[in-house]
């Protein structure tokens, strides 16, 4: 039999106590992982009505939608003359188009939880809940009376051809008006960083409202500026040739303020 020499015992000594202490080591902190608390995110049903409805809990945005649906039939009535009747029927089928949207709203609600949320779970919920609410959120912000609603179909019953072409070339003119007035004073707001030329001024306008869509009415209840600049980022190159090269930098960091929006 093969006898150690003092060194060899003294080292495998050295080793079998270092390996237990590892062993422990490791041991004590897989307990302190364990016992403690894992993170959680606390994420109420208000902080899902204000994703849904850029920044607005979901009352707001139901009082929003009641308000919506009288401005829109009083415009109705600013280009045609409607009896009793008929606008009765217009404000009752807006309604009925209010009533499904916010149904269809918390029934989506009701599939999430909310409260405090370990992070992981969060994590793995919140992609799935924006993609899932998405759809009514681009219905919302598009208007709940807009083509293809009740509403809509409403009004194309009871009016004749001619009257609801008439309302229909009314919000068209109206629209583009406030939509102009309110590029306009978003390039004021440049003018204030950069000071413009008349012609520079003119032709920003011109590039903006010609090869852009008017947005909504219900668009213009954001702040003024940033209703407007994702319509300069959509016409970013049109617009490049109007500013020299010590321009641009500025009216680049300008039209940038568009990704506050999205925050």
């Amino acid at each position: 039999m093969r006898i150690l020499t003092p060194f060899v015992t003294t080292e495998f000594r050295t080793f079998t106590g270092l390996l237990i202490v590892l062993l422990y080591a490791a041991s004590n902190a897989e307990a302190q992982d364990a016992a403690r608390p894992a993170r959680v995110i606390n994420y109420s049903g208000e902080n899902f009505d204000r994703l849904c409805f850029r920044n607005m809990v979901a009352t707001s945005a139901r009082a929003k939608a009641d308000r919506m649906l009288q401005a829109k039939t009083a415009l109705t009535e600013s280009s045609i003359e409607l009896n009793n009747e008929q606008r009765a029927k217009l404000v009752l089928a807006g309604e009925i188009d209010i009533q499904r949207f916010f149904a269809e709203f918390e029934e989506l609600k009701s599939q999430w939880k909310f409260g405090s949320i370990p992070q992981d779970v969060f994590s793995a919920q919140f992609p799935k809940m924006r993609t899932a609410a998405l759809p009514l959120m681009e219905r919302y912000q598009k208007g709940l009376h807009a083509e293809g609603s009740l509403y809509h179909k409403t009004k194309m019953t009871i009016l004749t051809p001619s009257d609801f072409e008439t309302t229909e070339e009314f919000n068209r003119k109206r629209r583009l008006t406030l939509y102009r007035n309110l590029v306009r004073a978003t390039v004021a707001s440049l003018d204030s960083r950069l000071p413009l030329t008349i012609q520079q001024r003119e032709a920003m306008i011109k590039t903006i409202v010609e090869n852009t869509e008017p947005m909504e009415p219900h668009d213009y209840n954001e702040p003024m500026l940033f209703a407007t600049l994702p319509k300069l980022k959509e016409v970013e190159n049109k617009l490049r040739p109007i500013f020299s090269d010590d321009e641009w930098p500025i009216v680049k960091q300008f039209i940038a303020l568009a990704e506050l929006r999205k925050r």
